[in-house]
């Protein structure tokens, strides 16, 4: 009797190793598993991210061109007001020169008649 569990307990001890080493390795397997899936999903990810940060790097590029652009065409209509409004300037003191100039000579005309009195 005492032999016959003995073996009972070796083949209970056997199956018991046998059942924890089929335990870790399916433990492993599944750890395996999701460590696969979980760098799957980062690389995936990290794709994703680097898609996105080209596809806003190029839509920033085009605002600033789009920006500058517009910037430039500002400034060449500014420069144009700008040029129109010295012309103005230049034209009225031209203006102004000629007529105060008309008005000291008739100025001096009348001063240098005789009085009629």
């Amino acid at each position: 009797m005492l032999e016959l569990a003995g073996l009972t307990a070796d083949r209970l001890v056997i199956d018991a190793g046998t059942e924890a080493e089929s335990l870790v390795s399916a433990a492993q397997a599944k750890a395996d598993a999701i460590l696969e899936a979980s760098r799957n999903e980062a690389d995936r990810v990290a794709a994703e991210l680097a898609s996105r940060k080209s596809e806003q790097a190029a839509a920033l590029d085009r605002e600033r061109v789009t920006a500058l652009a517009d910037l430039s065409d500002e400034k060449t209509t500014l420069e144009t007001q700008i040029a129109t409004l010295r012309e103005m300037d230049r034209r009225h003191r031209s203006q102004m020169r000629h007529l105060l100039t008309e008005q000291l000579s008739v100025l001096d005309e009348t001063a240098h008649e005789p009085s009629a009195g």
